[in-house]
């Protein structure tokens, strides 16, 4: 019988991105399947976060976040385009959010449809794709 899973899976957050391979090898080497569940961004479920955030929080989320790609052996960088409208400088999340709603949307529909976990494969080696060509730009 197979088990199954919640994946709760953001298409901004790096942990997201870091975390796709693992659900794609327990799949491949165990009866278990995700149940994705694509959800909106915390910049978008969570008025004003990153105007409210501590300041040191963004210094602490760089770092983790590029720990845990070298962990990984994987590459990392801001998402571009970035899904979300916002002023990185201020925090300001645009309530116009032409991009987001889109992309979570079709994520529950490859869910719905049994191909979410292929989907969240696909975009994380996109953005592993743009992260190498954001490297190599450096």
């Amino acid at each position: 019988m197979t088990l199954t899973y919640d994946l709760f899976w953001s298409f901004r957050s790096p942990y997201s991105y870091l975390a796709t391979s693992r659900p794609v090898e327990l799949e491949r080497d165990f009866d278990v399947k995700a149940n994705v569940r694509p959800v909106y961004p915390i910049a978008v479920r969570i008025d004003g976060f990153f105007k409210n955030v501590n300041p040191q929080w963004w210094s602490y989320l760089r770092r983790d976040v590029a720990r845990t790609a070298e962990m990984l052996g994987l590459p990392y960088a801001q998402p571009s385009p970035d899904p979300i409208v916002m002023d990185l400088k201020s925090g300001e999340v645009y309530r116009e959010q032409p991009y987001i709603g889109r992309l979570t949307r079709l994520g529950a529909a490859a869910a719905e449809r049994g191909k979410g976990l292929e989907l969240l494969k696909e975009v994380s080696a996109a953005m592993a794709h743009a992260a190498r060509t954001v490297a190599r730009k450096r």
